[in-house]
């Protein structure tokens, strides 16, 4: 049964998206996940909207399609996997630089979902976790101070600088996950958070995260929930904002059926998927207007609603490597 969440299709092939403005026609496409050629073209977008970046990015439409059968909506890969890697390489930390102050406000806004996701994964234990697009180092400061011994890996070389530096995280290193830093099964736990969606092959990259875990290990993610940025950029939309679902920094939104089926196809088992805690919820300090304070309860009162019944608009997912699982790397 096709979500409901998704577009009707007209009898004439068609999809028809009232709220984006009218029907596109089906092209085919591959899928990132399932590799087959039929996908359903949902709109244009500029590659991002963001007037200070680059005009390779600035003046680019990409396609945004959706997998009707496994609820998947990603950006068409009409572009090398490098053109992904220009757009991070070129600024780190969104032009704010690596820097005290930045660590500390996004610390501030990660540490409610951080701690959401120490708690899913039970006592340290001495295990040795590896986090993949580690950033500034917010998640990886908070896993070492709970007792794990941690490692980062980060495309951008100003944030490992940063990690080594002021945050005493010596084993950070600059590159990406197909580089060959770690051995097989150098790891207990592997951690992708808010990093599956800006990856150009979710597929592979999934699976070279199975091939770095131990057997028995698991694989934790946090990404975008496909069908509630639905619903949220048509709220968007309705309200005259400009409804956009992805761009080319979220080039593939999941649902918990295709995140469920991206650990299968890596030799995973999934364990838990659920809603993630919103980073949002824990930006607090000086510096912050009446207004947004207002907006900030708001956020925190609907996002907890959004908790207890069950959709949020992200999702967290945990597989475990078994001990004699499949893996398409080794």
């Amino acid at each position: 049964m096709k979500p409901s969440w998704l577009p009707s299709v007209c009898q004439t092939g068609d999809a028809c998206f009232p709220f984006f403005g009218g029907a596109a026609k089906m092209p085919l496409m591959s899928r990132p996940i399932c590799r087959s050629p039929r996908s359903l073209l949902i709109q244009k977008e500029p590659a991002i909207d963001d007037p200070t970046r680059s005009v390779e990015y600035t003046q680019r439409q990409v396609n945004l399609v959706t997998c009707l059968d496994r609820s998947f909506v990603y950006v068409e890969r009409d572009f090398s996997e490098s053109y992904i890697d220009r757009f991070y390489e070129e600024r780190a930390g969104d032009g704010y630089g690596c820097t005290q102050e930045l660590f500390f406000w996004w610390h501030e806004a990660t540490r409610y979902s951080n701690r959401h996701i120490l708690k899913l994964l039970g006592p340290a234990h001495s295990r040795t976790l590896l986090e993949v697009g580690s950033g500034i180092g917010t998640f990886i400061a908070d896993v070492r101070d709970a007792g794990w011994q941690v490692s980062g890996l980060e495309i951008s070389a100003e944030f490992p600088a940063f990690c080594r530096k002021k945050l005493g995280i010596q084993d950070v290193r600059c590159g990406r996950i197909a580089d060959p830093f770690f051995p097989k099964a150098s790891f207990d736990l592997v951690a992708m958070l808010d990093v599956l969606e800006h990856m150009y092959d979710p597929l592979l990259a999934v699976s070279q995260c199975a091939w770095l875990l131990k057997p028995g290990g698991m694989l934790v993610v946090k990404s975008p929930n496909g069908p509630m940025q639905f619903r949220k950029e048509h709220l968007k939309n309705v309200r005259r904002a400009t409804g956009y679902v992805a761009n080319i920094g979220h080039i593939s939104q999941f649902a918990p059926r295709t995140l469920s089926l991206l650990f299968r196809k890596c030799g995973l088992v999934p364990t838990t998927i659920l809603p993630a805690k919103s980073f949002q919820q824990g930006i607090t300090g000086d510096g912050f207007t009446p207004r947004r304070m207002a907006r900030r309860k708001a956020v925190i009162a609907a996002k907890q609603v959004m908790q207890l019944t069950g959709v949020g608009v992200n999702l967290v997912g945990i597989a475990r490597k078994e001990d004699c699982g499949p893996s398409r790397l080794s």
